[in-house]
Formats: structure tokens, sequence, C-alpha cells
């Protein structure tokens, strides 16, 4: 009887010694799941974009950082123009750059400054003033008394969003129909309209002091 007291004593020590080991070991969980962030390893930093390189020729390479680019070391801002025997100009929405070197049969060279990627040429300076005008051709050339038909062109020079307008000559003098729309970012148009008044009608579409060739419909 001694001998299995004696052994259910020690049975009873080990467990009581385990639980307390347990709980020894608790704290120090918590502790490190409570260890602060900034204590922990920091993330790899994502490498910085590489400058794009354009080369407009001539010995002349343009510099894109963060978007911006740069000559002779300054930064070129959108709109602006250099002429100094070497011809920049970065366009307003700081997306495309004309370059062009000395020569003065060259081209205007243009550039896509995001990729540094040729986008072709132009004859034409990119900052000389572009003479508006429209054009203007109906979906029909003759229709019946009040059906409707359309009329649809193109402007150049014109902001989007312009508003155009449909004239018609009676008796000699334009008149202004209620017939309109606005231009969109294409420079494209187009309008319905109604004629009643039979006959060949002279009509022509109209923007401020812009007009259209003259066209006709014949209303039967």
């Amino acid at each position: 009887m001694r001998t299995t007291t004696h052994r259910r004593s020690a049975l009873r020590t080990a467990a009581v010694s385990v639980l307390a080991g347990t709980a020894l070991l608790a704290p120090a969980a918590a502790a490190l799941a409570s260890t602060p962030t900034a204590e922990r390893p920091a993330a790899v930093r994502t490498a910085a974009a590489k400058p794009v390189k354009i080369d407009i020729g001539a010995g002349v390479t343009i510099t894109v950082k963060d978007g911006k680019p740069y000559y002779n070391g300054k930064v070129l801002k959108p709109g602006q123009t250099v002429n100094d025997g070497i011809y920049l100009h970065l366009s307003a929405n700081g997306k495309r750059l004309y370059s062009k070197t000395q020569g003065g049969g060259t081209p205007y060279a243009i550039w896509d400054v995001a990729t540094g990627k040729s986008l072709g040429t132009q004859k034409n300076s990119p900052t000389a003033a572009v003479k508006s005008a429209l054009t203007a051709k109906p979906s029909t050339a003759t229709v019946k008394a009040w059906q409707e038909l359309r009329v649809s062109g193109k402007a150049t020079g014109l902001a989007a969003g312009t508003k155009v307008d449909l004239q018609q000559k009676q008796h000699g003098t334009w008149k202004t129909l209620p017939a309109s729309t606005t231009v969109n970012k294409s420079g494209a148009y187009s309008l319905r309209v109604k004629l009643g008044l039979k006959g060949k009608n002279e009509l022509r579409v109209q923007s401020g002091s812009t007009l259209s060739p003259v066209f006709t419909v014949t209303v039967r």
C-alpha cells in the first residue's frame, strides 16, 4: 500500500509540473504576438522607374524623369516652346513632344513622352494657328416634305463641344433653322432636320464666322 501511494504522489507532482510549465509559456507566446509592427523586417522597396530617353537627332537626347521631359537640365513645361537652333514643343497636356533639328526642310517629329516612341512626323508647326473649317453632306439629295434627313460633316480648328447650326437660304437671306448639334472630340458632327419648303433648298452649316460650302436638298 505504501508503494502505491508513493507512485500516485509522483504522478500528481508530474501533472502539476506540466501545468506550471504551460502557464509559464503562455505569457511568452502572448508577448511574441504583441510585438510592434515597427520591429518586424521592413518590406523590400520597389525599384524606381528608369528615365526615358528620346533621341531627337543631331546628338541631342531628351531625358524624361517622372513623366517630365528635360532639355539642357531644365524641365519643359506643358505648352512650352524652345527654339535655340533645336526646336522643341511640349503639348498642352504634356503627352507629346515635337522636335525639329537644324535643316529647314525637315518635318516636325512627334514623340510619345511616356514611352519615348516615335509617333511619326507632320509638316506644319504644332504651334501654328489652324484655320477653322466645316464640311457638310446630306444623307440624301431628295426627300418628301417634312421627311427627316441627316446632315453630317467634320470641323477643323473648332474645339469639342462647339455648337454648329444648319442654315437655309430663304428669299436671298440665310436663316438659321432649329437644327443644331455640337462637335465631338474627333471633330465630327451629325444633326437631323425636316424641310417643308418644296423645291431646291440651299443649305449650309455655320459656327460663328465659320461656314461650310453650300449644298442642296430637293423637297418634293
